[in-house]
């Protein structure tokens, strides 16, 4: 029972125009398996020599070393899955919503950058967006965190503030609940926008 107000970002006018952002949380998780993948193999290396060396304070040095790096690790590890988890239930309430809800094309109206964190030319913001609901009300809502990116390869001389034509947003509600809603954020790709596309 899905409804809409307006042609959805999958149809065919869609299709080659528009393209998914990277979302905060997931590439968080990466980084953290990354680097807790690492931190544990390295560990249990460590510790598996250990038990290579006959002298004692050597022994009990790479056993701490190794454990200790292990258990960061598992640390590291543990919070990647915290985030994964995250991103899984936004995932099934955008899903959710969309087969359940209401669609509405969201006009942005603001974005914010979130500050103190820069990833490969790229930083985090969340758009603001407005949509008009069935009753003809207009209804203020805002997305997950995404990573805008920067254009440069690091960027960090010239940060450039995005432009709201580089982003177009639906948004999915619940029809018994307003604030039980998701935005799907889309970036706009290179390319002429077509009305009808019938290649």
């Amino acid at each position: 029972m899905y409804n809409s107000n307006g042609n959805r970002p999958g149809d065919a006018q869609g299709a080659t125009a528009i393209k998914y952002v990277r979302n905060t949380r997931q590439i968080i998780a990466r980084v953290h398996a990354i680097v807790g993948g690492v931190l544990f193999g390295v560990g249990v290396f460590i510790f598996a020599l250990s038990f290579a060396f006959s002298n004692n304070a050597a022994t009990l040095s790479l056993a701490i070393t190794g454990g200790s790096l292990a258990l960061s690790g598992i640390i590291e590890l543990a919070i990647c899955a915290g985030f994964r988890s995250s991103v899984r239930r936004q995932q099934a309430r955008l899903e959710r919503l969309k087969a359940e809800g209401h669609g509405f094309q969201g006009e942005i109206v603001n974005i914010k950058r979130q500050m103190g964190m820069y990833f490969m030319g790229s930083f985090p913001v969340h758009v603001e967006c407005s949509y008009v609901n069935h009753d003809g009300k207009t209804c203020l809502v805002r997305s997950h965190s995404f990573l805008h990116e920067n254009g440069g390869p690091l960027g960090f001389a010239e940060v450039a503030e995005p432009d709201y034509g580089q982003y177009s947003a639906w948004v999915y509600v619940n029809p018994h609940d307003p604030r039980d809603y998701a935005v799907e954020v889309f970036a706009a790709a290179g390319g002429t926008r077509a009305d009808y596309d019938y290649r």
